[in-house]
Formats: C-alpha cells, structure tokens, sequence
C-alpha cells in the first residue's frame, strides 16, 4: 500500500543531497554509512528499518547505514552513493532503498507520522502523536507524550510509555505495554496483549492469544476466541469473553465474564458478579466491606465455590442439577440447608437476614458455600 504513495510523492519531489559518506570494514563486508540533513518534516515512509529519536535541538539528520559486498574501500563508497535516495515534498521525506534509517528529529514535533514498508519502525522521545504504520515490521514506541496509533499486518507491537489515548490495529503479532496514560483500544488477529499499567479505560480483542492486564483505572472489555484472560486489578468494570480458556479477575468493583470451557477465578469482588462457563469450575472470593448486588454464577459441568464474608447479608438460590447426592451443596451457614429433590439438590435461603439474591447453577460437581 506504500508503493502507490511513494511514486506519486516521487514524481513532485525534491533528490536531498547527502553531506557525508562513512565507509569501514566490518567482517568479509564494508558498512556504509550516508549522513544528511533536513527540513521540519511530519511525515515519513521508508523501505526498510526506520529508527526516529526526538532531540532537544531542532534540527532534523538523517544516517541511512546498510551492509555491502564490495571488493575494496573504492567500491563500497561508489555503493553508498546509490545505496538510497532521499527525497522531500512539502513535510514529507521517502527514504528508498535497502538502507536502515536512523532519524533524528525535533523532540517537539507535534504529531510524526511513520511508515516502514518492508522493516520495523523505533521511535522515542516524542512530545506529539506519533501515527505508524507497516506492513509485517515490529513497532516499538516509548516516552510519546501524545496519542498514538498503530496499524501493523503482523509484526509484534512493543509500547512503554505512552502520555495519551492509544489505538491499535494488527493482522495477528503480539502486543505488549508498560503504560498508558489514557485508554487503550488494541486488536489483533491471533497474538498475545500483554498490558502494564493503563490509566483509562481498556478494550482489548485477540482472535487466538492470550489477554493480560495488570491494572487499569477504568472499565475493561476484554475477548480472546481462544487464549486465557487474567486482569489483576481494575478500578471500573470487567467484561472478559474467551471462547475456551480461563478467566481470572484479581480485584474488580464488579464483574461480567464468560467461557465456553475455562474456570473462571474471581477474587476480591463485589458489587454483581456474572459468571458462566460451559465446562470449569466458577470460583468467587467476595471482599469485605463491599455490598454484594445481584449476581449470578454458573457452570455447565464443574464446581461452583463461593467464599464470603461472615456477616454479609445475602439471599442464596442454589441448584445442582442431575444428581441426589446429599453432598452436591455444602454450606458453612447452618441456616442454609439442602434439599434433595428427584433431579436435583437445592438450598434457598437468606444468610444474615438476607440481602442482594446470589443465584447458583452447577451440573456435575458441587456447590460449595464458604465462610470467611
């Protein structure tokens, strides 16, 4: 998709000159190395590796470095004449050729927008948005004050310091992030989303990976069609979706979580719980001090297992379905007792003088009604 853009930029362009031409030995090879300067620039696109460093100066240089075989000094610096062109439109500049580029620019750009055909894009120490784009490179960002927003086919995505909102689009590499100081928006095809700290909200899909988050100041909506899903704590709401694998939420105000065959693991939650998955266990530690709203946790074949505080007053509706076990619901609370019917055992009844309803349904293995 670069290769359009590139010719028609060509053909009302303007051929930078270099200002410098580096040649050394460097095993049964020579590096070559091409240095020059350039206007203010906002946009960039490149063949190859791109590396892009803010800089307090604001000056903007270039150095275009590739790896030539050559048979003597002579040769490698006629090589280097031709190993890229450089040319300018307006903000623009197009590096072609086999070269990698290292660029360096005014750290005070306010927004840089960045494309590697055929390589990876580095870019650091930005104050503005940053926008990159490739094609199957990586993408690696790190201390942008501003926005971003990243559009890969494949590549691995690395983000860790991010000042603002962050979007993220890829065709299947992973994505991982040390922080974001905004929401976050990522979606891929089959990698993993490996998240830090996310200070907004985060909405986090992967057609095939693995979703982890170590905290979030705000809701979450995460999906995996395949992989597990832990989020460690979040400050807002939690909906987690995987269509096989286990789900564990490690603190949350509230909880909305489903699996076609995971256990899902809930701790230290309160507010309503929704939990449902097709084949697992369902495992629910209510924190103290919190009120416990109207929640309902289920599993098609697995155990149910809910711990909670001493003197929370709740209302319990409990069913095992397919059995007349006497042991199918167990309960710490001597008021609340099973009922052995003809196709099933339940236990219905308030603890503590009742409160918000905990709605229960298991097949298959046993509910269990712990006190703490």
């Amino acid at each position: 998709m670069y290769q359009i853009s590139i010719a028609l930029l060509c053909a009302a362009s303007v051929v930078c000159a270099a200002d410098g031409i580096q040649v050394e030995r460097e095993g049964g090879l020579w590096r070559v190395r091409v240095t020059g300067s350039l206007p203010p620039v906002s946009r960039v696109v490149a063949d190859s590796e791109l590396k892009v460093r803010g800089q307090a100066s604001g000056a903007s240089r270039y150095v275009i470095s590739a790896r030539v075989n050559a048979t003597n000094e002579a040769q490698a610096r006629q090589f280097a004449r031709s190993v890229a062109s450089v040319r300018l439109m307006g903000d623009t500049v197009v590096f072609k050729g086999p070269g990698n580029v290292d660029l360096e620019i005014p750290r005070a750009t306010r927004y840089l927008n960045l494309a590697s055909e055929e390589g990876g894009i580095d870019a650091a120490d930005i104050d503005g948005s940053v926008l990159a784009q490739t094609v199957a490179g990586r993408i690696a960002l790190d201390r942008i004050a501003g926005d971003v927003e990243i559009r890969s086919n494949g590549g691995a995505t690395s983000l860790g310091r991010i000042g603002g909102i962050v979007k993220c689009y890829s065709g299947g590499g992973s994505i991982r992030a040390i922080h974001i100081n905004g929401q976050a928006f990522f979606e891929t095809n089959g990698g993993d989303i490996v998240l830090g700290e996310v200070v907004g909200a985060i909405r986090a899909f992967t057609g095939g990976g693995g979703i982890q988050i170590e905290q979030a100041g705000a809701a979450v909506f995460a999906g995996t069609s395949g992989g597990p899903i832990a989020i460690l704590r979040a400050l807002g709401m939690v909906v987690a979706q995987s269509t096989a694998g286990p789900i564990h939420i490690g603190s949350a105000p509230s909880v909305e979580c489903q699996s076609g065959g995971g256990t899902i693991r809930l701790n230290n939650v309160a507010g309503a719980m929704r939990a449902i998955t097709g084949r697992g266990s369902v495992i629910a530690d209510v924190i103290r001090g919190r009120r416990l709203e109207d929640s309902f946790l289920s599993t098609g074949a697995g155990d149910i297992s809910v711990l909670l505080p001493s003197d929370m007053g709740v209302t319990v509706d409990a069913e095992m379905s397919g059995t007349q076990l006497p042991g199918a619901i167990i309960s710490d609370y001597p008021d609340l007792r099973a009922v052995i019917g003809r196709t099933s055992v339940t236990a219905r009844g308030a603890i503590n003088g009742g409160g918000s309803t905990l709605r229960l349904r298991a097949s298959g293995g046993r509910i269990l009604i712990r006190k703490k």
